[in-house]
């Protein structure tokens, strides 16, 4: 225990101390100086859009409205320069693009001096007749087999609205789902300001048919760049302080330590995360606000959400850090995976209560719980499960070449990748069946992944797609081990020993798959990605192609060495996504 605890100490500080007392005093100065100018500022009226638009008019009544918008300047005398030009009650473009936007901004001035005007005469009961309650009703799963799926009666796909009458009545409304709310029409001015505004974050429930305003599209991208821009943050740090190790040779000082390799790795990750947890903390109150319990419950659940989503982000920083050689391949592994880890959490997040493939990514729990306040515990571990295996074996792979044979050496990332899996294989419960089984989260995420990448091209080629890539996907799985084994050497080659491999390894893969299958994929099972991953209840013909597509690459590697293994990997995808085809041919076929 004190020995991880004092290398967590030492990170923590030494972490601290990279940066100078000179360099630290100028980024507070000038976090000071930013402060007091965009206080400034805001005293100011300054926008960015400020006088952006030119109109001439020969009205001074118009003059004074329009002058009141900042976007508007007034222009006296050229009226070949001006965007809009206005003669009694016409208005006249300059032809371009810009005054195809200044006239649609001069709309809303006088929309906006309009509901001002009405305001002003203090009788909202005369004023505003009209109000709209707008209710959001459940969207219905349309992405089923090829697209078919029925439309439940009583469903409404898109947002319902409903005129309320007049001010001062309130109208029974019912939505979709059978419930009754009762909205009051707003009295006083005060009420009928904070009908027609609302936060990015909120969605109006009654509006004026001026100030109705539809929900901002895609706020799951705005949470998750709220989340993971921290994660990404940190994780820059805890990357270059491990290369830093190696480059500068100071880790050598910890190998010889009587430590272990994983209370090295604990005491240089600890630090980290602790930070980025206190962060993650802090973004979660700021967005819920709790007020009481079970406010604060909902914030602590999306700490729960967001850290298997920490932990493969550190765990891919980590391995990267070992993986690379110098700073800039470094810079471009952390690249790399932070494009794959963002697109598999903002993509799907983007179909959030629209389709039950959104529940793939993390990003989705969160949305649900900010706008219902709580989510299905098998929700979760469908979005959350593959981020903890995954992360988890990562650092078991790491752990186990966490030596000075890779770390100080210029070996290239497969021979890295050989030693990982040479280690795994020579472990005392190390063997092609159990490496197969680990391998099931890493190719149920880039099967998920590939949901993602897919999940928008027309059907039925994403279909087609999806088989083929999950085809190969799993192949390299089950036969990397062997390509191991017989690369490097590990065992005596021979007939027996090649069919005996393939055996193991394809039985594991099955094995695992199932497992994980029915643990995770109940969420998407109707859809046509769930089919093609589930391949529905069949047992004995998927463990005989699992088993056949092994022996090809097996045999395959035994008659004609390591160096055809890619040819032959391709040769057992081909049967795999043949029969795979052949499974699934009631998508194309009806």
């Amino acid at each position: 225990m004190s020995g991880w605890y004092t290398i967590a100490k030492w990170e923590f500080l030494r972490s601290g101390m990279k940066f100078s007392r000179k360099f630290v005093l100028a980024v507070l100065f000038t976090l000071v100086l930013l402060t007091i100018v965009s206080f400034a500022v805001s005293f100011t009226g300054m926008n960015l859009d400020q006088k952006i638009y030119s109109v001439f008019s020969t009205s001074q009544e118009l003059n004074n409205i329009i002058e009141g918008d900042a976007r508007f300047y007034i222009l006296t005398d050229d009226v070949k320069d001006a965007d809009l030009t206005i003669v009694e009650d016409r208005v006249y473009l300059s032809g371009t693009k810009k005054s195809v936007s200044a006239a649609d901004a001069l709309e809303k001035v006088f929309i906006a001096h309009r509901e001002t005007v009405l305001a002003s005469y203090n009788d909202i009961n005369n004023s505003h007749p009209v109000w709209v309650t707008i209710h959001d009703l459940d969207r219905p799963e349309s992405f089923q087999i090829l697209g078919t799926a029925t439309q439940k009666d009583g469903q409404v796909s898109d947002a319902g609205y409903e005129n309320t009458g007049s001010i001062g009545n309130y109208k029974e409304s019912t939505a979709a789902t059978g419930q009754t709310s009762h909205i009051f029409s707003p009295e006083e001015l005060e009420d009928l300001d904070n009908s027609n505004s609302k936060t990015l974050f909120n969605r109006q429930t009654i509006a004026t048919p001026s100030y109705f305003m539809p929900p901002i599209p895609f706020t799951a991208i705005l949470y998750s760049f709220l989340f993971i821009f921290p994660i990404y943050f940190v994780s820059q740090f805890y990357s270059s302080s491990i290369l830093e190790e190696r480059v500068n040779r100071r880790c050598e000082l910890l190998l010889t330590a009587p430590l272990k390799s994983r209370d090295i790795i604990l005491g240089k990750s600890i630090p980290y995360v602790l930070v980025t947890m206190v962060l993650l903390s802090v973004i979660s109150l700021y967005i819920e606000k709790p007020s009481n319990i079970h406010e604060l419950r909902t914030s602590i659940e999306m700490i729960g959400v967001i850290f298997p989503v920490l932990l493969l982000f550190f765990s891919l920083s980590f391995i990267a850090a070992i993986f690379s050689r110098s700073f800039k391949e470094l810079t471009f592994a952390m690249v790399f995976f932070s494009v794959i880890v963002s697109g598999y959490l903002l993509f799907p997040a983007m179909f959030a209560n629209i389709h039950s493939v959104s529940s793939i990514s993390p990003m989705t729990l969160i949305v649900n719980l900010i706008e219902e306040g709580s989510i299905s515990f098998g929700k979760y571990i469908f979005s959350t499960l593959p981020f903890y295996l995954v992360a988890l074996s990562i650092y078991g792979f790491g752990t186990a070449i966490f030596r000075e044979e890779d770390l100080f050496s210029q070996k290239t990332m497969k021979e890295k990748t050989l030693d990982c899996m040479e280690l795994f294989l020579g472990a005392p419960l190390g063997s092609v069946f159990t490496l197969s089984i680990v391998s099931i989260p890493f190719v149920y995420m880039a099967q998920l992944m590939l949901i993602v990448m897919l999940f928008n091209l027309p059907l039925p080629y994403s279909i087609i797609v999806m088989i083929i890539l999950s085809a190969l996907v799993e192949e390299i799985a089950k036969s990397v081990g062997i390509y191991t084994i017989m690369k490097r050497g590990l065992k005596p080659v021979n007939l027996k020993t090649a069919v005996l491999l393939a055996l193991l390894s394809g039985g594991g893969f099955f094995f695992g798959e199932k497992l994980v299958s029915v643990i995770t994929l109940a969420p998407i099972a109707s859809s046509a990605f769930g089919s093609v991953m589930t391949m529905g209840t069949l047992l004995l013909i998927p463990l005989l192609l699992h088993l056949f597509t092994a022996m090809i690459t097996s045999l395959g590697v035994y008659f004609t060495g390591p160096r055809y293994y890619a040819f032959f990997l391709l040769a057992a995808t081909g049967v795999h996504a043949i029969y795979n085809t052949y499974l699934l041919r009631g998508l194309f076929f009806g």
